[in-house]
């Protein structure tokens, strides 16, 4: 593998660091939530909203935040985004209760946007050619391997206790990160902005964001706050149709020659497209797991949060080798690498998911760690390779969009995957739940 120049090399280690840092965020916390729902009173739905706030919020305000950085330089976003990243982070860190919590972190999930929304567009500017294949090749494993490791980062963190900050230090470990990823994007990152003209209708379209925002709401708040899928269909159905009014003012705007939130002509591209929704389904499944098996691990068999770390380290083992496999494998065999790893993610729930009534036996059943090596395995191939493919085909004056949209989709999944999985997980557990409650709902 062709390493880039130093001064590049130093500039995909910022956009790393930020990926890296957003990611273990979200995987990390949800170890946590049993622990948070002890020391916060916390109710099943309120931990829902701790990972769903932030992913929510995250993915409202990315495509905005990429607009911003294409007027303001996404140096200057991506700096300043870092910074109040640290910042809420230390808020998140210490609420005094769940609802400020959850406050937290829907600022902090704005401040994450703004950081994230410009390290497509960075890389995709400081790389060309085989080089751009390589850049995210890493920027996708890192991505990948980030979420993963996330669990065993939280478990880790709850085990040690630093300092006696408990589950708090998993907001804290954000500070030193984002202040290394700051250093390297002041120096290294290019500085210019995109000098994009005020034109027609302005630089920024508050109409489309108001209108991206309220269909994101409506299609992921209903199914938390709903009794029952049910209920939450009609909201959901007004959320999907303020989407497609959405894309039909975005396409007036831009056929009067205004500037737009998004290019939704990059849609037009097949690989773009379907890359988008495997990538959301990929991040949904893979969050919604997340959540399960950590609250029935232990909230309902018992266990301790060290223990969820170490059960998720063959998962994390077999997405390290798939993704360090992935360059070569894409070589030859192209994005049938993605569909072969997507199989084996759904035959690795499958197996799980049938034999959970053994969770219940004495000891943990450490068979299970095949299908999780393969599950890790399965994600891995799919993450890893799956940035490069999507914005392979995407004209260069649509980047900045791909920019936005990519990690919005990625968020949109995981936050709907959060959400329905969640709400049918705690809907599903009585009111004084014992173990079995916990693998049935599972």
């Amino acid at each position: 593998m062709t390493l880039p120049r130093r001064g590049s090399w130093l500039t995909l280690g910022a956009c790393l660091l930020a990926v890296t840092m957003q990611m273990i965020d979200v995987t990390a916390v949800t170890v946590a939530l049993p622990t948070i729902a002890r020391d916060l009173d916390a109710s099943g739905t309120q931990q829902v909203w701790i990972p769903t706030a932030y992913l929510l919020a995250f993915a409202c305000a990315l495509l905005t935040m990429a607009r911003a950085g294409e007027v303001f330089g996404r140096r200057t976003v991506f700096v300043t985004g870092t910074a109040l990243f640290a910042v809420t982070s230390v808020l998140c860190a210490y609420a005094p209760t769940v609802e400020l919590l959850v406050l937290a972190r829907v600022l902090q999930g704005l401040a994450g946007a703004a950081m994230s929304a410009q390290t497509v567009a960075i890389v995709t500017a400081a790389y060309s050619g085989t080089r751009r294949t390589t850049a995210f090749a890493l920027y996708g494993g890192t991505a990948g391997l980030a979420g993963l490791a996330g669990p065993s980062i939280g478990a880790a963190l709850l085990h040690l206790d630093i300092l006696g900050t408990g589950w708090r230090a998993m907001f804290l470990i954000n500070v030193p990160i984002a202040a290394a990823a700051i250093v390297l994007g002041r120096r290294f990152v290019a500085s210019g902005t995109e000098q994009v003209p005020a034109g027609h209708g302005g630089r920024f379209d508050p109409v489309g964001a108001v209108l991206w925002s309220i269909g994101a709401l409506l299609i992921v708040c209903p199914v938390l706050i709903s009794s029952s899928v049910d209920a939450a269909l009609p909201a959901v159905a007004l959320g999907l149709t303020t989407l497609a009014g959405f894309a039909m003012w975005e396409r007036r705007r831009r056929a009067a020659g205004a500037h737009v939130m998004v290019n939704i002509g990059v849609f037009g591209e097949r690989g773009f497209s379907v890359g988008c929704a495997v990538s959301a389904l990929v991040y949904g499944t893979f969050t919604g797991f997340v959540l399960t098996m950590s609250v029935t691990l232990q909230s309902g068999l018992g266990e301790s949060a060290s223990t969820v770390g170490v059960i998720t380290v063959p998962f994390a083992l077999g997405a390290v080798l798939a993704s360090v496999a992935a360059p070569i494998s894409f070589h030859h065999w192209d994005s049938r690498v993605v569909a072969a790893g997507a199989a084996a993610m759904g035959l690795a729930l499958l197996v799980l998911g049938v034999t959970t009534e053994y969770l219940d036996r004495a000891g943990f059943p450490w068979w299970a760690v095949v299908p999780l090596g393969v599950l890790g395995a399965g994600l891995g191939s799919v993450i890893a390779p799956l940035q490069s493919t999507i914005v392979a085909g995407v004209a260069p004056h649509a980047i900045g969009s791909a920019s936005g949209i990519l990690p919005t989709v990625q968020q949109v999944g995981s936050a709907v995957g959060t959400a329905v999985t969640g709400a049918l997980y705690f809907g599903l557990l009585p009111a004084e739940p014992v173990a079995a409650d916990y693998l049935a709902s599972q």
